[in-house]
Protein backbone atom coordinates (compact mmCIF):
# COMPACT_ATOMS: atom_id res chain seq x y z
CA UNK A 1 0.00 0.00 0.00
CA UNK A 2 1.22 3.56 -0.68
CA UNK A 3 2.11 5.98 2.11
CA UNK A 4 -1.11 7.89 1.33
CA UNK A 5 -3.08 4.66 1.42
CA UNK A 6 -1.57 3.73 4.78
CA UNK A 7 -2.59 7.08 6.24
CA UNK A 8 -6.14 6.86 4.89
CA UNK A 9 -6.61 3.35 6.31
CA UNK A 10 -5.11 4.38 9.66
CA UNK A 11 -7.43 7.36 10.01
CA UNK A 12 -10.47 5.29 8.97
CA UNK A 13 -9.72 2.60 11.55
CA UNK A 14 -8.81 4.81 14.51
CA UNK A 15 -11.12 7.73 13.81
CA UNK A 16 -8.41 10.36 14.22
CA UNK A 17 -5.84 12.18 12.13
CA UNK A 18 -2.29 10.92 12.01
CA UNK A 19 0.01 13.15 14.07
CA UNK A 20 2.69 15.30 12.50
CA UNK A 21 6.08 13.83 11.75
CA UNK A 22 9.45 15.58 11.98
CA UNK A 23 9.89 19.32 11.61
CA UNK A 24 12.69 20.80 9.50
CA UNK A 25 14.49 21.80 12.71
CA UNK A 26 14.35 18.24 14.05
CA UNK A 27 15.59 16.84 10.74
CA UNK A 28 18.45 19.30 10.83
CA UNK A 29 19.65 17.96 14.17
CA UNK A 30 20.49 14.62 12.54
CA UNK A 31 21.96 16.10 9.37
CA UNK A 32 25.61 15.17 8.99
CA UNK A 33 25.57 12.85 12.00
CA UNK A 34 26.59 9.22 12.16
CA UNK A 35 23.58 7.08 13.16
CA UNK A 36 23.35 3.41 14.11
CA UNK A 37 20.03 1.52 14.30
CA UNK A 38 19.66 -1.95 15.79
CA UNK A 39 16.79 -4.11 14.60
CA UNK A 40 16.98 -2.06 11.41
CA UNK A 41 15.09 -4.63 9.36
CA UNK A 42 12.05 -4.77 11.63
CA UNK A 43 8.86 -2.72 11.48
CA UNK A 44 10.08 0.07 13.76
CA UNK A 45 13.75 -0.19 12.82
CA UNK A 46 13.13 0.02 9.08
CA UNK A 47 10.87 3.06 9.46
CA UNK A 48 13.51 4.64 11.71
CA UNK A 49 16.01 4.03 8.93
CA UNK A 50 13.73 5.67 6.35
CA UNK A 51 13.05 8.78 8.42
CA UNK A 52 16.69 9.12 9.51
CA UNK A 53 17.84 8.79 5.90
CA UNK A 54 15.57 11.73 5.00
CA UNK A 55 17.54 13.80 7.54
CA UNK A 56 20.70 13.28 5.45
CA UNK A 57 23.07 11.77 8.05
CA UNK A 58 26.69 11.34 6.99
CA UNK A 59 26.52 7.59 7.71
CA UNK A 60 23.60 5.28 8.52
CA UNK A 61 24.64 1.93 9.99
CA UNK A 62 21.93 -0.74 9.92
CA UNK A 63 22.29 -3.70 12.32
CA UNK A 64 20.01 -6.73 12.09
CA UNK A 65 20.29 -10.50 12.58
CA UNK A 66 17.91 -11.25 9.69
CA UNK A 67 19.89 -11.43 6.47
CA UNK A 68 16.81 -10.97 4.28
CA UNK A 69 15.39 -8.02 6.25
CA UNK A 70 18.77 -6.31 6.25
CA UNK A 71 19.19 -6.87 2.52
CA UNK A 72 15.70 -5.47 1.86
CA UNK A 73 16.07 -2.23 3.83
CA UNK A 74 19.61 -1.64 2.52
CA UNK A 75 18.48 -2.01 -1.10
CA UNK A 76 15.53 0.32 -0.52
CA UNK A 77 17.63 3.06 1.08
CA UNK A 78 20.49 2.84 -1.41
CA UNK A 79 17.94 3.48 -4.17
CA UNK A 80 15.94 6.19 -2.40
CA UNK A 81 18.84 8.03 -0.73
CA UNK A 82 22.00 7.58 -2.83
CA UNK A 83 23.56 10.59 -1.08
CA UNK A 84 23.65 8.77 2.28
CA UNK A 85 26.38 6.25 3.11
CA UNK A 86 24.45 3.10 4.08
CA UNK A 87 26.44 0.52 6.05
CA UNK A 88 24.65 -2.82 6.66
CA UNK A 89 25.91 -4.97 9.52
CA UNK A 90 24.67 -8.54 9.89
CA UNK A 91 24.85 -8.96 13.65
CA UNK A 92 23.05 -10.00 16.82
CA UNK A 93 22.76 -7.60 19.77
CA UNK A 94 22.73 -10.52 22.20
CA UNK A 95 26.36 -11.14 21.21
CA UNK A 96 28.35 -8.47 23.01
CA UNK A 97 31.31 -8.51 20.64
CA UNK A 98 29.04 -8.08 17.62
CA UNK A 99 27.39 -4.83 18.71
CA UNK A 100 30.57 -3.48 20.32
CA UNK A 101 32.47 -3.99 17.07
CA UNK A 102 29.72 -2.31 15.03
CA UNK A 103 29.90 0.77 17.26
CA UNK A 104 33.71 0.90 17.26
CA UNK A 105 33.79 0.81 13.46
CA UNK A 106 30.94 3.24 12.76
CA UNK A 107 31.55 5.62 15.73
CA UNK A 108 27.89 6.76 15.83
CA UNK A 109 26.72 10.00 17.41
CA UNK A 110 23.48 8.23 18.34
CA UNK A 111 22.31 4.63 18.69
CA UNK A 112 18.60 3.87 18.28
CA UNK A 113 18.03 0.47 19.84
CA UNK A 114 14.96 -1.14 18.25
CA UNK A 115 16.08 -4.78 18.29
CA UNK A 116 13.77 -6.92 20.45
CA UNK A 117 11.52 -9.93 20.59
CA UNK A 118 8.07 -8.35 20.77
CA UNK A 119 5.30 -10.90 20.09
CA UNK A 120 3.61 -11.46 23.44
CA UNK A 121 2.29 -15.00 22.93
CA UNK A 122 5.50 -16.20 21.25
CA UNK A 123 7.80 -14.72 23.88
CA UNK A 124 5.65 -16.23 26.64
CA UNK A 125 7.12 -19.58 25.55
CA UNK A 126 10.67 -18.32 24.93
CA UNK A 127 11.91 -16.93 28.25
CA UNK A 128 15.66 -17.44 27.80
CA UNK A 129 15.80 -15.97 24.25
CA UNK A 130 13.73 -13.00 25.44
CA UNK A 131 16.16 -12.35 28.28
CA UNK A 132 19.16 -12.72 25.98
CA UNK A 133 17.82 -10.29 23.37
CA UNK A 134 15.56 -7.85 25.24
CA UNK A 135 17.63 -7.51 28.41
CA UNK A 136 21.23 -8.44 27.65
CA UNK A 137 20.99 -7.17 24.09
CA UNK A 138 19.94 -3.80 25.51
CA UNK A 139 22.78 -3.88 28.03
CA UNK A 140 25.36 -4.62 25.34
CA UNK A 141 23.99 -2.00 22.94
CA UNK A 142 23.94 0.64 25.68
CA UNK A 143 27.49 -0.21 26.79
CA UNK A 144 28.68 -0.08 23.19
CA UNK A 145 27.09 3.35 22.74
CA UNK A 146 28.59 4.58 26.01
CA UNK A 147 32.05 3.34 25.00
CA UNK A 148 32.10 5.53 21.87
CA UNK A 149 30.38 8.54 23.44
CA UNK A 150 27.10 8.09 21.55
CA UNK A 151 23.62 9.02 22.67
CA UNK A 152 21.46 5.98 23.39
CA UNK A 153 17.71 5.73 22.77
CA UNK A 154 15.84 2.57 23.80
CA UNK A 155 12.60 1.75 22.00
CA UNK A 156 10.31 0.33 24.71
CA UNK A 157 6.63 -0.59 24.97
CA UNK A 158 3.51 0.18 26.99
CA UNK A 159 3.59 -3.52 27.90
CA UNK A 160 6.46 -2.64 30.26
CA UNK A 161 3.92 -0.82 32.47
CA UNK A 162 2.56 -3.20 35.11
CA UNK A 163 3.71 -6.13 32.94
CA UNK A 164 1.71 -9.34 32.75
CA UNK A 165 3.82 -11.01 30.06
CA UNK A 166 7.42 -12.14 29.64
CA UNK A 167 7.74 -9.62 26.84
CA UNK A 168 6.56 -6.76 29.05
CA UNK A 169 8.72 -7.82 32.01
CA UNK A 170 11.87 -8.13 29.89
CA UNK A 171 11.21 -4.72 28.32
CA UNK A 172 10.72 -3.20 31.78
CA UNK A 173 14.01 -4.73 32.94
CA UNK A 174 15.64 -3.41 29.76
CA UNK A 175 14.44 0.07 30.76
CA UNK A 176 15.97 -0.31 34.23
CA UNK A 177 19.24 -1.63 32.79
CA UNK A 178 19.49 1.33 30.42
CA UNK A 179 18.70 3.95 33.05
CA UNK A 180 21.09 2.33 35.56
CA UNK A 181 23.94 3.27 33.22
CA UNK A 182 23.15 6.98 33.52
CA UNK A 183 26.08 9.21 34.40
CA UNK A 184 27.18 12.79 33.83
CA UNK A 185 28.59 11.72 30.45
CA UNK A 186 25.95 9.17 29.44
CA UNK A 187 22.24 10.05 29.47
CA UNK A 188 20.16 7.21 28.01
CA UNK A 189 16.62 7.92 26.81
CA UNK A 190 13.73 5.43 26.97
CA UNK A 191 10.76 5.87 24.64
CA UNK A 192 7.58 3.95 25.50
CA UNK A 193 4.61 3.73 23.14
CA UNK A 194 1.62 1.53 22.38
CA UNK A 195 0.70 -0.84 19.59
CA UNK A 196 1.92 0.08 16.14
CA UNK A 197 -0.90 -0.43 13.66
CA UNK A 198 0.25 -2.47 10.70
CA UNK A 199 3.59 -3.64 12.09
CA UNK A 200 4.66 -7.22 11.40
CA UNK A 201 2.48 -9.65 13.33
CA UNK A 202 0.18 -6.87 14.54
CA UNK A 203 -3.55 -7.30 15.13
CA UNK A 204 -4.25 -5.48 11.86
CA UNK A 205 -2.10 -7.93 9.89
CA UNK A 206 -3.87 -10.88 11.52
CA UNK A 207 -7.30 -9.43 10.76
CA UNK A 208 -6.44 -8.68 7.14
CA UNK A 209 -5.07 -12.20 6.64
CA UNK A 210 -8.34 -13.64 7.97
CA UNK A 211 -10.45 -11.46 5.69
CA UNK A 212 -8.39 -12.40 2.63
CA UNK A 213 -8.63 -16.10 3.53
CA UNK A 214 -12.37 -15.70 4.30
CA UNK A 215 -11.84 -17.01 7.83
CA UNK A 216 -13.37 -15.66 11.07
CA UNK A 217 -11.50 -12.84 12.79
CA UNK A 218 -10.36 -14.01 16.27
CA UNK A 219 -11.19 -11.46 18.99
CA UNK A 220 -9.59 -12.00 22.40
CA UNK A 221 -12.24 -10.06 24.36
CA UNK A 222 -15.02 -7.71 23.28
CA UNK A 223 -13.93 -5.12 25.88
CA UNK A 224 -10.17 -5.37 25.27
CA UNK A 225 -8.64 -1.97 24.49
CA UNK A 226 -5.25 -0.87 23.19
CA UNK A 227 -3.43 2.38 22.48
CA UNK A 228 -2.63 2.57 18.78
CA UNK A 229 -0.36 4.70 16.65
CA UNK A 230 0.99 4.51 13.15
CA UNK A 231 4.57 3.43 12.53
CA UNK A 232 5.27 6.96 11.28
CA UNK A 233 4.06 8.43 14.59
CA UNK A 234 6.03 5.89 16.62
CA UNK A 235 9.27 6.70 14.85
CA UNK A 236 8.63 10.45 15.03
CA UNK A 237 8.29 10.03 18.81
CA UNK A 238 11.64 8.26 19.03
CA UNK A 239 13.40 10.98 17.03
CA UNK A 240 11.65 13.85 18.80
CA UNK A 241 12.51 12.42 22.23
CA UNK A 242 16.15 12.24 21.19
CA UNK A 243 15.97 15.81 19.88
CA UNK A 244 14.75 17.04 23.28
CA UNK A 245 18.30 16.47 24.46
CA UNK A 246 17.50 15.27 27.99
CA UNK A 247 18.22 11.75 29.21
CA UNK A 248 17.45 9.65 32.22
CA UNK A 249 13.70 9.65 31.63
CA UNK A 250 10.95 7.56 30.05
CA UNK A 251 9.09 9.41 27.30
CA UNK A 252 5.72 8.61 25.81
CA UNK A 253 3.44 10.12 23.21
CA UNK A 254 -0.08 11.29 23.85
CA UNK A 255 -1.89 8.75 21.68
CA UNK A 256 -5.41 9.85 22.47
CA UNK A 257 -8.04 7.48 23.80
CA UNK A 258 -7.53 3.69 23.72
CA UNK A 259 -9.47 1.83 21.04
CA UNK A 260 -11.60 -1.28 21.55
CA UNK A 261 -10.25 -4.15 19.46
CA UNK A 262 -13.84 -5.08 18.56
CA UNK A 263 -14.43 -1.58 17.16
CA UNK A 264 -11.21 -1.86 15.17
CA UNK A 265 -12.33 -5.17 13.66
CA UNK A 266 -15.76 -3.81 12.74
CA UNK A 267 -14.28 -0.70 11.10
CA UNK A 268 -11.82 -2.85 9.14
CA UNK A 269 -14.65 -5.08 7.93
CA UNK A 270 -16.54 -1.99 6.79
CA UNK A 271 -13.52 -0.70 4.84
CA UNK A 272 -12.68 -4.07 3.22
CA UNK A 273 -16.31 -4.87 2.39
CA UNK A 274 -16.63 -1.52 0.61
CA UNK A 275 -13.47 -2.45 -1.31
CA UNK A 276 -15.07 -5.69 -2.51
CA UNK A 277 -13.99 -8.28 0.06
CA UNK A 278 -16.60 -10.64 1.46
CA UNK A 279 -17.52 -10.02 5.11
CA UNK A 280 -16.37 -12.59 7.68
CA UNK A 281 -17.61 -13.23 11.23
CA UNK A 282 -15.85 -12.08 14.41
CA UNK A 283 -15.29 -14.87 16.95
CA UNK A 284 -14.39 -14.18 20.58
CA UNK A 285 -11.61 -16.55 21.76
CA UNK A 286 -10.65 -15.11 25.15
CA UNK A 287 -7.47 -13.45 26.37
CA UNK A 288 -4.34 -15.48 25.71
CA UNK A 289 -1.54 -15.99 28.27
CA UNK A 290 0.32 -12.75 28.98
CA UNK A 291 -2.33 -10.51 27.40
CA UNK A 292 -4.05 -7.69 29.28
CA UNK A 293 -7.62 -6.54 29.00
CA UNK A 294 -6.41 -2.93 29.00
CA UNK A 295 -2.92 -1.57 28.40
CA UNK A 296 -1.33 1.19 30.48
CA UNK A 297 1.38 3.68 29.62
CA UNK A 298 2.85 4.32 33.03
CA UNK A 299 2.48 2.91 36.50
CA UNK A 300 5.16 2.01 39.03
CA UNK A 301 4.09 5.14 40.95
CA UNK A 302 5.46 7.48 38.31
CA UNK A 303 4.07 10.94 37.70
CA UNK A 304 3.95 12.42 34.21
CA UNK A 305 5.54 15.77 33.37
CA UNK A 306 5.16 17.90 30.28
CA UNK A 307 8.02 18.55 27.84
CA UNK A 308 8.62 21.31 25.26
CA UNK A 309 6.68 19.13 22.80
CA UNK A 310 2.97 19.28 23.55
CA UNK A 311 2.34 15.62 22.66
CA UNK A 312 5.34 14.14 24.44
CA UNK A 313 5.34 13.48 28.18
CA UNK A 314 8.01 12.09 30.45
CA UNK A 315 8.11 10.15 33.67
CA UNK A 316 11.17 10.60 35.84
CA UNK A 317 12.27 7.36 37.47
CA UNK A 318 13.02 7.02 41.17
CA UNK A 319 16.71 6.49 41.82
CA UNK A 320 17.69 3.06 40.53
CA UNK A 321 19.65 0.70 42.76
CA UNK A 322 22.58 0.00 40.46
CA UNK A 323 23.99 -2.70 42.75
CA UNK A 324 20.66 -4.51 42.61
CA UNK A 325 20.63 -4.33 38.82
CA UNK A 326 24.13 -5.82 38.75
CA UNK A 327 23.05 -8.66 41.05
CA UNK A 328 20.02 -9.41 38.88
CA UNK A 329 22.09 -9.53 35.72
CA UNK A 330 24.64 -11.85 37.33
CA UNK A 331 21.86 -14.16 38.51
CA UNK A 332 20.19 -14.20 35.08
CA UNK A 333 23.53 -14.83 33.38
CA UNK A 334 24.13 -17.85 35.59
CA UNK A 335 20.57 -19.12 35.11
CA UNK A 336 20.89 -19.10 31.33
CA UNK A 337 24.35 -20.67 31.40
CA UNK A 338 22.96 -23.56 33.45
CA UNK A 339 19.85 -23.84 31.28
CA UNK A 340 17.75 -23.18 34.39
CA UNK A 341 14.76 -21.38 32.88
CA UNK A 342 12.70 -21.76 36.04
CA UNK A 343 15.28 -19.82 38.07
CA UNK A 344 15.55 -17.27 35.25
CA UNK A 345 11.81 -16.62 35.44
CA UNK A 346 11.98 -16.35 39.24
CA UNK A 347 14.86 -13.87 39.00
CA UNK A 348 12.93 -11.86 36.41
CA UNK A 349 10.05 -11.67 38.89
CA UNK A 350 12.45 -10.45 41.59
CA UNK A 351 13.84 -7.78 39.25
CA UNK A 352 10.36 -6.58 38.23
CA UNK A 353 8.26 -7.08 41.40
CA UNK A 354 4.99 -5.94 39.80
CA UNK A 355 5.23 -8.76 37.23
CA UNK A 356 3.01 -11.80 37.76
CA UNK A 357 3.84 -14.62 35.31
CA UNK A 358 1.10 -16.48 33.50
CA UNK A 359 0.59 -20.21 34.01
CA UNK A 360 1.91 -20.75 30.49
CA UNK A 361 5.16 -18.95 31.38
CA UNK A 362 5.65 -21.16 34.45
CA UNK A 363 4.82 -24.30 32.46
CA UNK A 364 7.24 -23.26 29.72
CA UNK A 365 9.98 -22.58 32.27
CA UNK A 366 9.43 -25.99 33.85
CA UNK A 367 9.71 -27.84 30.54
CA UNK A 368 12.85 -26.12 29.23
CA UNK A 369 16.18 -27.97 29.30
CA UNK A 370 19.81 -27.04 28.74
CA UNK A 371 19.54 -28.27 25.14
CA UNK A 372 16.48 -26.07 24.53
CA UNK A 373 18.33 -22.95 25.70
CA UNK A 374 21.32 -23.60 23.49
CA UNK A 375 25.04 -22.99 23.99
CA UNK A 376 26.24 -20.68 26.73
CA UNK A 377 26.80 -17.07 25.78
CA UNK A 378 30.01 -15.08 26.21
CA UNK A 379 28.96 -12.53 28.78
CA UNK A 380 32.04 -10.39 29.26
CA UNK A 381 32.12 -7.84 32.06
CA UNK A 382 29.37 -7.59 34.66
CA UNK A 383 29.66 -3.83 35.21
CA UNK A 384 26.39 -1.96 34.83
CA UNK A 385 27.14 1.55 36.00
Amino acid sequence: MTRHGDRVLFEALLGRREREVLTDLERGQLSGQRVLITGAGGSIGSELARQVAECRPSTLTLVDQSEYNLFTIERELVESHPEVAIEPVLGDVSRQRSIAHACRVSRPHVVYHAAAYKHVTMVERAIAPALETNVFGTLYAARAAEAVGARFVLVSSDKAAQPESVMGATKRLAELVSLALESAAFRPVVVRFGNVLGSSGSVLEVMLDCIRARKPIPLTHRDATRYFMSVHEAVALVLKADALGDGGDIYWLDMGQPVRIKDLAERLLMVTTEAGDAPVPIVEIGLRPGEKLREELTTQGLGLCSTPHRRIWKARQPEIDQAQVRRVLRALRDDIRRGDTMSALADLCAAVPEYRPSRQAWDSATSRTVDAVGPAMSWGQERVA
